[in-house]
């Protein structure tokens, strides 16, 4: 293992391994991180990884506007560099993003926006080093990045992986292709990282070297890695708060799941706390609320986070996802199909409240904002949906271009990624 000191640039030989077999570089800035530990955080109010804070899809108490076009309700609209499918997280006054470039998509790209003028603060580019092939749906730049408001982590299809502090400068990287030669396939890898705890967790689901990692925030050092079972799998990790014997504390996990089935594991370690087997699908993740898991197998099952039960609490055939991912909060669980219906379940025992027909299909997962869902398909037409009683379509939106990747929700803003660009919603 070698690491490489941003200001000596001198290589030390940490263990007696040849250059050749390199693991990975780490470049610190230990003087500034200390500084950004106390001017950066992530407030309440941010949207610092795929699909928001803990991966949970609901901005609760940000009410959106109804209504935009792309002359009418836009604060801004913002060119990228290069295709994407990941989604912009926001962190404090930026917003964050990634795309990739050139004829072979290895030029690998990471941005950070002004919240409010949408002028680029920063841009940092670099090489990728395993393969780029991916399907036409998706892009090198599929995983969404992940902030904890010290660092911003982000990965890329070709399992390249990179730290930034808030300010661009580049932490560490780590080439995961280079270091598992088998891992990634030709259609393309598009989980997310997670940020939990100090740890950086990354699920690389592939029929070669398929594994999951938990690498150290500051250092870029492995804390542990763990094998996985040798399928595709496009699904993300999700963090989970699990009670620990007397329920007084809590143990922070990560969730992992493949077509096979999930596993919860420590968050800090990587050991197993349980495993359930069953049918899963292979891109929407679970969604988590309190105790309960709502995972796409056969429909929507309901699984005890804190025990795996074997036995699903209840499963729902009429709740049922396509690749979004589904959505929970309050007492309710939601999820799009792959024929476009929206359907709201009782998350209690799934039976069904309500079903609306939006026009699809939908890779972007649905988000809460306020008491409305909002659901853009691939062409760029926004739904706002109410979850009021029946569900019914409050407004329709529509913007230019190819939209594959999730909206993110800040302060009553909406931010939507096409292929191409990044559009700012401004709030009601």
């Amino acid at each position: 293992m070698w690491v490489i000191p941003m200001r000596s640039k001198k290589i030390v030989r940490r263990k007696k391994r040849a250059i050749t077999s390199m693991r990975f570089t780490s470049i610190r800035w230990i003087v500034f991180a200390s500084v950004a530990c106390l001017a950066w955080g992530v407030a309440a109010s941010d949207w610092p990884e795929f699909r928001g804070s803990l991966g949970r899809g609901v901005a609760q108490g940000d009410a959106i506007r109804m209504r935009w076009s792309e002359s009418d309700g836009i604060a801004w609209k913002a060119a990228l560099p290069g295709r994407g499918a990941s989604s912009p997280i926001v962190v404090g006054d930026l917003v964050v993003v990634t795309a990739s470039s050139g004829a072979r998509q290895d030029r690998l790209h990471i941005l950070a926006l002004d919240k409010s003028t949408g002028h680029i603060r920063w841009h940092r580019t670099f090489w990728a080093t395993g393969r780029t092939l991916c399907h036409p749906t998706s892009a090198v730049a599929a995983g969404t990045p992940a902030s904890d408001g010290t660092r911003i982590v982000a990965i890329y299809s070709s399992c390249d992986l990179f730290a930034v502090d808030m300010a661009g400068r580049l932490l560490w990287q780590r080439n995961l292709a280079v270091e598992h030669p088998r891992s990634g396939n030709d259609v393309g890898m598009a989980a997310s990282p997670r940020i939990i705890d100090g740890t950086v967790v990354v699920q690389i689901d592939c029929q070669g070297d398929a594994f999951a990692a938990g690498i150290d925030a500051v250092t870029g050092e492995d804390r542990w890695s763990v094998s996985r079972e040798k399928i595709a799998s496009w699904s993300s990790p999700l963090a989970i708060s699990v009670p620990q014997r007397g329920g007084r504390e809590k143990s922070e996990c990560v969730l992992l799941q493949n077509p096979s089935g999930l596993e919860l594991r420590q968050a800090a370690d990587g050991q197993l706390v349980w495993s359930w087997k069953g049918v899963c699908e292979s891109i929407p993740m679970a969604a988590a609320m309190g105790n309960s898991l709502y995972v796409p197998h056969e429909g929507i099952a309901a699984v005890t986070a804190a025990t795996g039960d074997t036995k699903p609490v209840w499963r729902s055939t009429k709740l049922s996802c396509g690749i979004a991912s589904p959505l929970a909060w309050g007492d309710w669980v939601a999820c799009i199909n792959r024929a476009g219906v929206l359907s709201i379940g009782n998350a209690s025992d799934g039976l069904l409240r309500g079903q609306v027909r939006l026009t699809g299909p939908f890779w972007a997962s649905p988000i809460l904002a306020g008491t409305t869902i909002l659901a853009v398909n691939q062409s760029g037409k926004a739904f706002v949906v109410s979850t009021d009683d029946e569900p019914k379509i409050l407004a329709e939106n529509e913007l230019p271009g190819t939209f594959t990747a999730t909206p993110a929700v800040a302060d009553g803003s909406v931010y939507l990624r096409s292929e191409t660009a990044l559009w700012k919603v401004s709030p009601q």
